[in-house]
């Protein structure tokens, strides 16, 4: 349950931290779509690194002996400025790694996949990051913390 709270927690930041970036209404009063394609499932070991969205995942490295739990995604009609594709994989780690040691490994090695860093924020045993590359058409967020002793950590990968 309380890793269903955390993981909850960080998505509506994620979209909050999308939102705020995506806005494109120019004071108009709009209402994006609803989605149109949602899924949520348990990881498939063999899977490759492309998506069925059609998002490549082969530009965010994943931690070393992390064990993805969790994945999802939607994808709704594009509008100007909103992201019509968004994934999403929760990973869970042996218990040497500490939430410092996996945040520190995202900071250093998206840049080194073109990624810009947008936002950093920590507090007690949680990071929050924002990236974007490609003139902010693509998006990425790395939410780290710790469920039941155990560090944890989530990304989500967005195209406009």
């Amino acid at each position: 349950m309380r890793r269903a709270i955390v993981l909850v927690l960080a998505l509506g930041m994620l979209l909050v931290c999308a939102g705020l970036l995506a806005c494109g209404g120019q004071g108009r009063d709009e209402t994006a779509p609803p989605p149109a394609d949602e899924e949520a499932s348990p990881p498939d070991e063999g899977a490759s690194t492309a998506s069925a969205a059609g998002l490549t995942w082969d530009d965010i490295p994943i931690y070393a002996a992390a064990k993805q739990i969790q994945k999802g995604g939607w994808a709704i009609p594009p509008a100007e400025g909103d992201w019509s594709k968004v994934e999403w994989r929760y990973y869970q780690m042996a218990d040497v790694d500490t939430v410092a040691m996996v945040s520190m490994f995202y900071r250093m090695e998206m840049p080194k996949n073109g990624w810009q860093e947008m936002m950093w924020m920590e507090v007690q045993d949680a990071t929050w990051a924002y990236y974007s590359k490609n003139d902010e058409q693509h998006g990425a967020l790395v939410w780290v913390g710790s469920d039941e002793g155990r560090t944890v950590f989530a990304l989500m990968r967005a195209t406009r």
